[in-house]
């Protein structure tokens, strides 16, 4: 089954690829001229000796490393300060009122509208792009959480109870495994979100990092780069997917609460 995917995945890169090269080589189909089209969208093995020269470098990895620092700094802030207020706001009715109509307020407001205020309360630096991550991941992390802490079937609870189970085996083998699907769902979410702002944030101000290498190629006319970036940052996030949050949402599916 993995080497049938493997191989349909590898038809689908091969047909992207040959539509790419027959667009830039026919003037994006007649739309234009060939020089044009190619200035435009390059073709792929012109992407593939840019990719190497940056490569070669160092400059691609050097900020590629300094967008990542960012993104796990930023996340794991996220991380420390969503979880207890997502597990607070699941068992305190008090703590729900008070505290989840702001998160409500907040959650639809894109990471991307903290830029401004980042850039003028923390300055030009890694501390306005870690702020704008926090601000960016922390709603689904919280809200996840939350959404974990309400689904634990109240039967567990009720066992527990009868089982005389003391306050850390209630949280080890009810509260734990109710929320892991869920919290991992959030991260999951969070992380997305905490590539996307920092990128917006490289792009608008914030130095170094890929945002900045995408704001290079676009200020120069270089479309490969900005290509490369593109690629570059969709690989990171796959990798990601596929070694860390696939293999935990698997393991942790068995302990959702089936109805």
């Amino acid at each position: 089954m993995k080497k049938k995917a493997l191989i349909q995945g590898m038809i689908g890169v091969l047909l992207v690829l040959g539509l790419w090269t027959a667009a830039s080589m026919t003037g994006l189909f007649g739309k234009m001229d060939q020089d044009t089209a190619q200035m435009l969208f390059p073709l792929p093995s012109a992407v593939l000796a840019e990719l190497t020269d940056m490569l070669k470098s160092g400059y691609l990895l050097f900020n590629l490393w300094v967008s990542m620092k960012r993104v796990l700094v930023g996340f794991a802030i996220a991380v420390v300060i969503g979880l207890p207020i997502g597990i607070l706001i699941g068992t305190s009715e008090t703590a729900h009122n008070i505290l989840y109509p702001i998160i409500r307020f907040l959650s639809p407001i894109p990471g991307v509208a903290w830029v401004p205020l980042a850039i003028l309360w923390f300055g030009l630096g890694n501390n306005a792009a870690i702020f704008i991550i926090v601000m960016g991941s922390l709603s689904p992390i919280i809200v996840n959480t939350y959404q974990g802490m309400k689904n634990v079937d109240e039967r567990l609870y009720h066992v527990l109870d009868i089982m005389e189970a003391s306050w850390f085996e209630r949280i080890r083998y009810c509260v734990i495994p109710g929320i892991l699907p869920y919290v991992t769902a959030g991260f999951r979410l969070g992380l997305g979100f905490a590539w996307r702002v920092v990128i917006a944030a490289e792009m608008v101000g914030v130095p170094r990092g890929m945002g900045y290498v995408l704001s290079v190629g676009r200020n120069t006319g270089d479309t490969a780069s900005t290509l490369i970036v593109i690629i570059t940052l969709g690989a990171v996030m796959m990798f990601m997917e596929e070694v860390l949050f696939r293999a935990i949402e698997n393991h942790m599916s068995k302990w959702k609460t089936v109805e």
